[in-house]
């Protein structure tokens, strides 16, 4: 199985779930949030246990390269995973290896988006 390379170091942002995703008075983030809400009753309240959620997911699942781009290599991964209300779905998650100066990589996955599909 392919995983996400380095995933025990994987990276997620706070403000990525609490001021994106997982917020409903964010302009781009607020239908994601509404359905990460009713899909795996996931919000702001409970942000730290979704990014749990994901990181522990992420050695159980294949992830591969979509694209390499001036800021970095991408990866996805489509998670199953269940929520805090008991409901399971499936969750994708694109990840970045930043491109550092000198033209190499981040060894540390940075996730950069997601969404239930």
């Amino acid at each position: 199985m392919n995983l996400l390379p380095g995933f025990e170091k994987a990276v997620i942002e706070r403000s990525k779930l609490v001021d994106y995703a997982l917020n409903p008075q964010q302009e781009r983030g607020r239908h994601k949030a509404r359905v990460f809400e009713s899909a795996l009753g996931f919000n702001l309240s409970n942000w730290e246990q979704l990014q749990q959620t994901i990181l522990e997911a992420l050695p159980y699942h294949e992830a591969f390269i979509v694209s390499e781009t001036v800021f970095g290599i991408k990866y996805r991964a489509v998670l199953l995973v269940t929520g805090a209300n008991g409901h399971t779905a499936s969750l994708m998650t694109i990840w970045q290896f930043d491109r550092l100066s000198g033209g190499l990589f981040s060894e540390v996955p940075r996730l950069v988006t997601l969404y239930i599909v």
